[in-house]
């Protein structure tokens, strides 16, 4: 077996894996970081598919960068690495984020909004990207009905999410047909917008404490 101290850095050791045929390096490389990374990509929160994956990414960089690399005994490497897994981190999440736009852009209006506000407890078993579009969806949802008066939100409600008819809307609101169908048309586009706006913000991963 390779010993090791995995507490320490052996700059040795790092040097030595400009060698693809160095196979004892390797091995002692992989034994020292291989929990270093892990617990770095789990203090992101990720589900647990998602931090194998980073896990992953953060491998293959590596494999790539310590070709070259050459340790500076002025810095940690320890936290060169854990940059690295935030760098993977904001990537996937990117990607995430992409894959999520595109999916809520092709959902009915006011479908994922409906399912955010029923007051049913989010299933955990459910697939992660659908749970964190369902609480994003409620954070919009808040977003947009702060900027519209409470009879335009109960008109887009009624109509959007309860499925009543225009007509019947709009006389129960005091408010002619056209100015309902405004309405809706109006909140449905306001929560798009704002929900595209929500997923194309850059998101600061806060690792936990």
């Amino acid at each position: 077996m390779v010993g090791y101290n995995a507490g320490t850095t052996n700059p040795t050791l790092l040097n030595r894996l400009g060698d693809w045929r160095d196979r004892e390096a390797w091995i002692d490389f992989v034994m020292r970081y291989d929990p270093v990374i892990r617990s770095s990509c789990r203090r992101y929160r990720l589900d647990a598919e998602s931090t194998e994956d980073l896990c992953q990414r953060v491998w293959i960089d590596l494999a790539r960068r310590m070709r070259t690399y050459r340790y500076d005994p002025g810095k940690t490497f320890r936290g060169w690495l854990r940059r690295l897994c935030q760098s993977r981190a904001i990537d996937l999440l990117r990607q995430k984020k992409a894959h999520a736009a595109e999916w809520l852009a092709d959902q009915p209006a006011g479908s994922l909004w409906e399912e955010a506000s029923a007051g049913i407890e989010v299933d955990q078993g459910a697939a992660p990207e659908r749970t964190v579009l369902l609480r994003q969806a409620e954070e919009v949802q808040e977003a947009v009905r702060r900027r519209v008066s409470e009879r335009t939100w109960q008109v887009f409600w009624n109509i959007a999410i309860e499925g009543k008819s225009v007509r019947e809307t709009a006389a129960a609101a005091g408010m002619s047909y056209y100015a309902a169908f405004a309405a809706e048309k109006r909140v449905g586009l306001m929560l798009r917008e704002e929900g595209q706006r929500f997923l194309a913000e850059p998101q600061v991963l806060a690792p936990e404490i």
